[in-house]
């Protein structure tokens, strides 16, 4: 059993750069051979093959233990910087998949994804440009009910008529 230790740090401005004087507190620990590892997502920098979602030089891996629990691992290319092991919850392990393309593992451990849309309002239905005067615009606005878009009175006006 190759144990490996976890720790609870406190995280330096930037979030990444830990040193043991920040007054690590032993959490527990798991065996690495007998946990489920998940490699981070990287991209071509044009010299390198770097993290998508660490800093330069900076790379992380998932592990979840036969115990269930996440254990996120943390090491840099930094000359006399420290390989960290940390749990953590539920939400970010599933963040942390997501931005690194394992969909599947967040399908078996969180369930389906939800369907996915970009910025912005939902569509509704086609767009439709309507040209309203001064008048018309502000009897829309004394129609409206407190924080409804003008847009969706037009839609409730005609459902009523």
């Amino acid at each position: 059993m190759a144990r490996v230790n976890v720790y609870r740090y406190r995280p330096a401005d930037d979030g990444y750069h830990v040193t043991m004087s920040d007054g690590p507190v032993l959490e527990g620990w798991f065996d690495p051979a007998k946990a489920e590892v998940f490699e981070e997502a990287t991209r071509w920098d044009g010299q390198n093959k770097v993290s998508a979602i660490a800093p330069r030089f900076h790379h992380e891996a998932l592990y979840r233990t036969r115990g269930g629990r996440w254990v996120l691992n943390h090491w840099s290319q930094w000359q006399g910087s420290e390989e960290t092991y940390q749990f953590i919850g539920d939400e970010q392990a599933r963040m942390w998949l997501l931005k690194c393309g394992h969909d599947d593992a967040v399908k078996r451990f969180f369930g389906d994804l939800e369907e996915e849309r970009g910025p912005g309002r939902p569509a509704v239905g086609p767009v439709l440009n309507v040209r309203l005067s001064e008048e018309q615009r502000d009897k829309l606005k004394e129609l409206a009910r407190p924080g409804e878009a003008l847009a969706a009175v037009v839609r409730r006006l005609i459902d009523q008529a």
